[in-house]
């Protein structure tokens, strides 16, 4: 058994060797509890004071299922990887290591949504900048070239993200640099790569070798920790270059506040899909350690600022027609999985010991899904038992002279009122571009004025408030700073329920919609004020 304060990528050869890993440190997604559940090794991780009980030579048990440590040799039990159920959302495996493959084709999976390659990178033991260095990176291509095939094998579908190599994760690496004081923050990721363009091409080189090699799989790169369009548009010229458009599709990791607030501008630089990697971008929402064990109660990845940062990605993909998927941990989580399908991903990549589960769980809520649609879309066309009566008699009545009941139906009705609605949205659309001729301009003034379409006030959370300064202002100051447009139908014109709403405040996914504070009533506990600018 491996005991130690924390995992960490250099040392994936002596994982792998490990029958059982317990740390110290770390939490659900840390780096000994991900690769350890990729390699269906029991681990225990966050004990605090494993490594000051535990001696050397000491019997115990591991029950990774439960988290407990027990002396003595107790039963083992396996996890068995059972197939995934057929499903309109892909359910697809990550896998890292060589060897690993023929567990995750288990699942019968016919993708695999992650394949991270600093596993292969680690189990050579030198850091690429020693490849470099020696100007020897040829050699880093065909190590990579060769991991690859190997865990492709089995698959149809392969996507490969580049070098993410933190400087205090590969520390022990051959050539490594010196940790930095804020690693997770400092220099990996797509920023080292674009510093170092020759290892970036001979991590391309590498997938473009495997996609020439393999005619019937399809490979795609991604590129992590983006910020900007910028390195996108750098990382696509790059790939240009080397002859990969076309041949192998490129993507982002969204793992970034930033990535995820200019998304469509990244999607406009013209890139096949994205994928969330939740473990990081929940970390840099919430401002958490992830691998600080005192704050895991605090790391959580339905947070309603996560949610809202997930929805404007996926809002915006299914706009731009670009797939959408999820490689972190998350994506194992019902409530999650149950929000993604509801915003429309594409695909979710999880692990092989729970493909089985989660791909079971992503059929039920499709079919509730699938039966909801329908239900509301035959009660949209035919309507409710009394509608259809209706529309039969109607149709019966239709030609007669008598035009009077017609009048009183009110599927009609609905269609009249639906067309004045689309006549009203087409007036203030035109509203917006029309000028004003001198002709008719004191006569739709004064028309205007007597029906005025007027922007809501909405209430404005206080801190908000005090930034604008000026309250009178401060609708105009966010919709200018978010985009919004709220517009009323003048004098309840229609029902408002045959209106499309635009609300200040939406409903957060598993959390009530905000309302005003009520300054009377300060025996209420204050929520908080979430302000959707998604």
């Amino acid at each position: 058994m491996l005991v130690t304060e924390m995992t960490n990528p250099d040392m994936v050869v002596s994982m792998q060797k490990a029958s059982a890993i317990i740390t110290d440190e770390g939490g659900l997604t840390s780096h000994a509890a991900i690769v350890s559940r990729e390699m269906g090794i029991p681990a225990v991780v966050g004990t605090d004071n494993a490594t000051k009980v535990l001696t050397e030579g000491q019997e115990v048990t591991v029950d990774g299922f439960k988290g407990i440590i027990y002396e003595g040799i107790g039963k083992e039990q396996s996890v068995e990887i059972l197939p995934i159920v057929q499903t309109k959302t892909k359910i697809k495996v990550i896998v890292d290591l060589p060897g690993a493959e023929e567990r995750a084709a288990k699942t019968k999976s016919e993708s695999i949504g992650l394949l991270r390659l600093e596993g292969i990178i680690a189990s050579n033991g030198k850091h690429p900048l020693n490849f470099e260095k020696q100007k020897k990176l040829h050699e880093y291509s065909e190590m990579l070239e060769k991991g690859i095939s190997i865990i492709s094998k089995p698959f149809r579908e392969i996507w490969i993200r580049t070098s993410d190599i933190r400087s205090d994760e590969f520390s022990s690496l051959e050539g490594s640099i010196e940790i930095e004081g804020n690693p997770m923050l400092g220099d990996h990721g797509i920023r080292f790569s674009l510093k170092h363009p020759d290892i970036l091409k001979a991590e391309l080189k590498a997938v473009l070798n495997c996609a020439n090699k393999f005619h019937d799989k399809k490979f795609g790169i991604m590129i992590p920790q983006v910020i900007s369009a910028d390195e996108v548009a750098r990382t696509k010229e790059m790939a240009k270059e080397l002859g990969l458009l076309g041949k192998v599709k490129i993507g982002i990791m969204v793992e970034t506040p930033s990535a995820c607030l200019v998304i469509k501008d990244i999607l406009k630089v013209g890139i096949d899909f994205v994928s969330f990697g939740t473990n990081d971008l929940t970390q840099y929402v919430l401002a958490i350690d992830r691998n600080n064990e005192s704050v895991q109660d605090l790391f959580n990845e339905l947070h309603p600022a996560v949610l809202n940062a997930i929805k404007r990605v996926l809002r915006t993909c299914e706009e731009m027609n670009v797939e959408s998927s999820i490689c972190g941990q998350a994506g194992s989580k019902p409530e999650m999985v149950k929000f993604l399908i509801a915003n429309g991903i594409s695909s979710i990549s999880v692990n092989a010991d729970v493909a089985n589960e989660i791909s079971k769980l992503v059929a039920s809520v499709e079919s509730k899904t699938a039966s909801y649609n329908k239900n509301n879309e035959d009660n949209k066309t035919h309507g409710n038992g009394e509608e259809k009566n209706f529309k039969k008699q109607f149709d019966k009545n239709n030609n007669s002279k008598d035009k009077k009941w017609a009048d009183k139906n009110p599927i009609k009705k609905a269609q009249e009122v639906e067309k004045k609605i689309e006549d009203l949205k087409e007036r203030l659309m035109d509203s917006n571009n029309e000028e004003e001729d001198g002709a008719n301009y004191e006569e739709r003034k004064e028309s205007n004025q007597k029906n005025e379409i007027k922007t809501s006030e909405i209430a404005i959370p206080s801190y908000v408030e005090k930034i604008i300064g000026d309250e009178d202002n401060s609708v105009n100051a966010l919709k200018e700073l978010f985009g919004e447009t709220i517009v009323e139908i003048p004098n309840n014109q229609y029902p408002q329920n045959n209106i499309e709403e635009y609300e200040p405040f939406e409903n957060n996914y598993l959390q009530e919609k905000i309302e005003p504070k009520d300054p009377t009533n300060s025996n209420k506990k204050p929520k908080d004020e979430v302000l959707d600018i998604f």
